[in-house]
């Protein structure tokens, strides 16, 4: 399994909403307080964006593509300075799928899809703040066909639509953010997903990944880096936001919870990540999990149960 599947592997996506929105000219809503992931597709029409990820009002056209991952506020309108309303003020004109505002104008229709993300240890995804993937920019043909499929599947809204979507929203989530990575080479952000798509810092993620059991040191990751210790490390904990080592343990942590999901001993899930004692292994789950390996393990039991 590659280094982005295995690190998308310790997220559960759940409790999915989508909505498309019919707005006519002038229109403009605001998003605020969200604690949820939501990314919005532009089917058709235009719109302008506003986001402190951004430094300026952004045009938005057909196909364009944009993420929110960690509660931060935006604006659409049809024009920079329309006047917004809060999006919670619209939900009273639900319809299914469909709201429908705006003064009768130009249309724009927009699919917005709100999505939780739960990861393994409870603490929210490390995951960049803002993600825009313009239509004019080099889409594989699986991302294309997945947002075409969206925007047909939430217009039609037939029968085993509501389904379709969760499914589809899921894995349109997961390819936005490979395509971010792929595309994210001239990028400033900071964070697991910057170090991926770092050619020296992604070659040592992979490692990682790949063999979490090893007995790393910093010498080694540093040298498949192909940089000195003090440069991988620094380099490291500047995109990262970690230092190797740290990193390294809240990997191990988060594979051994989800080794938990299976037959496998506490001790034997601690082999695997490469502790040979089980006091050692316990001290470092609880610290990066939050609980006892014990009691991460019953927790996996009770939901199998009541499944």
């Amino acid at each position: 399994m590659d280094v982005l599947s295995r690190y998308l592997a310790t997220f559960q996506i759940k409790q999915v909403l989508c909505t498309r929105f019919e707005a006519t000219a002038p229109w403009g809503h605001e998003i605020v307080n969200l604690s949820k992931v939501k990314f919005v597709l532009v089917a058709n029409g235009s719109c302008w964006l506003r986001t402190r990820a951004l430094p300026q009002p952004t045009l938005l056209t057909s196909g364009d593509l944009f993420l929110v991952l960690n509660g931060e506020p935006y604006r659409l309108s049809d024009r920079p300075k329309s006047k917004t309303i809060d999006c919670r003020q619209l939900e009273k004109r639900r319809n299914g799928f469909l709201i429908e505002y705006g003064g009768g104008g130009v249309p724009c229709t927009l699919v917005s899809v709100a999505m939780e993300i739960e990861t393994l240890d409870g603490r929210p995804a490390r995951l960049p703040n803002f993600i825009h993937l313009r239509i004019d920019q080099t889409r594989s043909h699986a991302l294309q066909n997945l947002i075409d499929l969206m925007r047909m599947e939430v217009c039609s809204a037939g029968i085993g639509s509501a389904a379709i979507v969760q499914r589809l929203s899921e894995v349109l989530f997961i390819s936005a953010v490979r395509a971010h990575v792929q595309n994210a080479q001239h990028s400033p952000e900071q964070g697991v997903l910057a170090a991926m798509a770092d050619q020296r810092l992604g070659t040592a993620l992979s490692s990682m990944y790949g063999d979490p059991g090893r007995n790393w040191t910093l010498a080694d990751l540093a040298n498949i880096a192909n940089l000195s210790r003090s440069a991988f490390a620094a380099r490291f904990k500047a995109v990262v936001g970690q230092s190797p080592l740290e990193f390294l343990t809240q990997h191990r942590m988060h594979e051994a919870g989800q080794l938990m999901n299976s037959s496998l001993s506490i001790a034997e899930v601690a082999n695997r990540v490469g502790y040979d004692s089980e006091i050692s292994f316990s001290r470092a789950f609880k610290r990066v999990m939050g609980r006892t390996p014990g009691a991460f393990k019953r927790r996996f039991a009770q939901h199998e149960g009541t499944r």
